[in-house]
């Protein structure tokens, strides 16, 4: 049977607090316990399909990296 996620692979982890309805924390719950995966990972997997499928956000995404400068350069340079 094909689910709309797979089953948790190992990644970093980061916390995250957060307050969401009732009835989609219990969806969220029983959706878990079907995959038998952590609901953190369930959470993440759904975000990372509704990311990829929004094209208005991945347009928007992609205007906002082309705009904000890359710091990396110069903080490595700083930190050498």
């Amino acid at each position: 049977m094909q689910t709309f996620i797979k089953p948790k692979k190992k990644q970093d982890e980061e916390r995250l607090d957060i307050r969401i309805d009732a009835d989609v924390l219990d969806s969220l719950r029983a959706y878990s316990q079907f995959l038998d995966s952590p609901q953190g990972y369930v959470v993440s997997e759904i975000l990372r399909k509704a990311f990829r499928k929004d094209r208005a956000f991945m347009e928007w995404s992609k205007k906002t990296e082309a705009v904000e400068p890359d710091t990396s350069d110069a903080n490595n340079a700083r930190q050498s």
